[in-house]
């Protein structure tokens, strides 16, 4: 008998290691992801280069999943870092305009509205950017006559101003300042980025609309397969986390800022949209940093039952995995804790799988954006190929064990 039961013992133990023989270890996700950050540095600083600006897709990601790798151990250059950190510094502090006149702007007024003669006194302040109406106006008067100045001070001031939610007027755009806060722009606390987190915090805070809620931009907004109102929440889910965030590295750790109060007064009120992933994830992890466990287990098991059988996730219902989604969702359920050791496992085998031989992820872009155009559908491959990686590698990143510093 008892040489039975070591012959048993002994089957099962084969058995166990026969169908974990393929699990991906932790060395192979770090060499995952070690093999992506060459991709994701040369698709950030080449952004910066040619596009000179951040974009909610590109160089905040590149930030955030360049200091996670850090954080985990990963051999990252810290020299590259501390000037892209300066880049996104420097490209935010410059977009906090709300006024700039462009000579298309100025081109498009009728000549039978305003004069040739007018339009060329104007030249001189093309192009520059002013704070505020009344330092515009300042600039304004000395180039036009009183008359001019009456009968065309209403025009110059609609035609110059920048919109409310456009990058340019927010130091990048609202989701650049969140991803930034979430990514930990600037880990050392010296006084000059203490204080640039701290621009970023209060331009955040004057963004909120008056219901407790913040506007999605122009990719959250009006470039995917959402509604406006699932767009509207999961802005202001990731809003609200990204001010907790920087709660927890202010002087009152765990004390609630009243913007938080009231977007989480907001979204009470909101009718569930469970049937996008990204809202699904946001909402687990709002409800594990401001709900109840009850709220906690019941969106966890939402997203769980989301899978897909190849053990990752879709932008939404009926849709194929992605590693966008698929990434943001392990990372989340990471955050929130729990034995998810199945659960990662097979994420882990979808995400190793698919990654291309260039350390890059492919998220097709038609599976999550509007237009049906091919040319745009080729530009918008480009951002989610960039945007995915990132996401596969921090969510990559989030499983493995023992994680020193794991923000909460």
């Amino acid at each position: 008998m008892r040489h039975l039961l070591i012959l048993a013992a002994v089957c099962f133990g084969l058995i166990g290691k026969t169908l974990h023989a393929d699990e991906p270890s932790d060395a192979a996700v770090r060499d995952a992801v070690a093999r992506s950050l060459p991709f994701l540095e040369k698709g950030g600083v080449d952004w910066m280069e040619e596009r000179g600006c951040m974009s909610c897709h590109h160089v905040p990601f590149l930030l955030w999943s360049h200091r996670a790798a850090q954080t985990h151990g990963l051999p990252i250059d810290a020299k590259k870092l501390a000037e892209w950190d300066e880049w996104a510094r420097q490209d935010s502090l410059a977009n906090r305009y709300s006024f700039k006149l462009l000579l298309s702007d100025l081109e498009k007024i009728d000549a039978a509205i305003m004069p040739a003669t007018v339009k060329n006194n104007l030249k001189p302040i093309v192009g520059q950017t002013f704070a505020t109406e009344a330092d515009f106006l300042a600039k304004l008067t000395p180039l036009l006559t009183a008359d001019e100045l009456k009968a065309h001070q209403a025009l110059l001031i609609k035609t110059s101003t920048i919109g409310e939610n456009w990058p340019n007027r927010n130091g990048g755009g609202l989701d650049v300042l969140g991803q930034l806060l979430l990514g930990g722009h600037a880990a050392a606390d010296d006084s000059i980025n203490a204080e640039f987190r701290r621009g970023l915090f209060d331009l955040m805070k004057q963004r909120q609309l008056a219901d407790g809620s913040w506007a999605p931009g122009n990719q959250f907004a009006s470039m995917r397969q959402w509604s406006l109102p699932i767009a509207n929440q999961a802005t202001t889910m990731w809003a609200a986390l990204a001010l907790a965030r920087y709660d927890a590295r202010s002087q009152q750790p765990g004390k609630r800022t009243e913007q938080i109060e009231r977007a989480i007064a907001y979204q009470r009120q909101q009718p569930p949209q469970t049937e996008n992933r990204e809202w699904l994830a946001v909402r687990l992890l709002f409800e594990h940093q401001f709900g109840t466990r009850d709220e906690v287990s019941k969106h966890r098991q939402l997203l769980l039952d989301a899978r897909n059988a190849d053990g990752g996730w879709g932008w939404q219902n009926e849709v194929p995995s992605d590693p966008y989604s698929t990434g943001i969702a392990i990372y989340v359920l990471a955050k929130v804790g729990g034995d998810h050791a199945g659960v990662f496992r097979e994420a882990r085998k979808y995400l190793l799988k698919s990654q291309q031989p260039d350390g890059s992820w492919l998220t097709a872009s038609k599976n999550i954006s509007k237009t049906t155009v091919p040319e745009r559908l080729k530009v918008r491959d480009e951002i989610y190929n960039y945007w995915g990686t990132a996401w596969a590698a921090l969510g990559l990143l989030e499983t493995l064990p023992n994680n020193a510093g794991r923000d909460k």
